[in-house]
């Protein structure tokens, strides 16, 4: 379950405030799938970004029971100067997987082949998401957030990715 009570979100540019949260109280059950659907800035992603805890609100809560993936496809909190490789091994010790198991894994799903060993600053936006949802899917969460990570890559990953 994903509990989210009174949970606003509030970004400033050059003065301006713009306000892609306020005031959310939503509750998701266990064993549902559920979409966020609005237009481009709408603020969706974000949305998830707080439900994962990879930013917080400026105000409000999210409770939830169970482990939640970071959004899949965000690559975020990759280090830049680290391999694919370095940040899989380093994500698999942050979250006690094996790191055997989940290096073969996301090497094989991200489809990245030798790029996978070259530092992660060199990738382009597809491999960048292309390696944070092998990632993502790599470990066993209880629930899954998906940020648009079917938009990129060829059309076998995609299929992939939507399997």
């Amino acid at each position: 379950m994903i509990r989210l009570v009174d949970v606003s979100k509030t970004f400033y540019s050059d003065g301006v405030a713009r306000t892609v949260a306020d005031r959310i109280n939503l509750v998701i059950p266990d064993a549902v799938s559920v979409a966020l659907i609005g237009r481009n800035g709408a603020g969706k992603s974000s949305l998830l970004k707080i439900i994962s805890g990879a930013m917080r609100p400026n105000s409000g809560r999210v409770e939830h029971s169970g482990s939640i993936s970071w959004p899949v496809g965000f690559s975020g909190s990759f280090h830049g100067d680290l391999s694919g490789l370095q940040n899989v091994r380093f994500v698999a010790r942050i979250y006690g997987v094996d790191t055997d198991q989940l290096v073969d894994f996301v090497h094989e799903v991200s489809e990245l082949g030798d790029q996978f060993f070259l530092p992660f600053r060199t990738y382009s936006q597809g491999m960048r998401a292309r390696l944070g949802f092998a990632t993502s899917m790599g470990i066993d969460f209880d629930t899954y957030l998906i940020d648009e990570v079917t938009s990129v890559g060829d059309e076998s990953f995609r299929q992939k990715s939507e399997a």
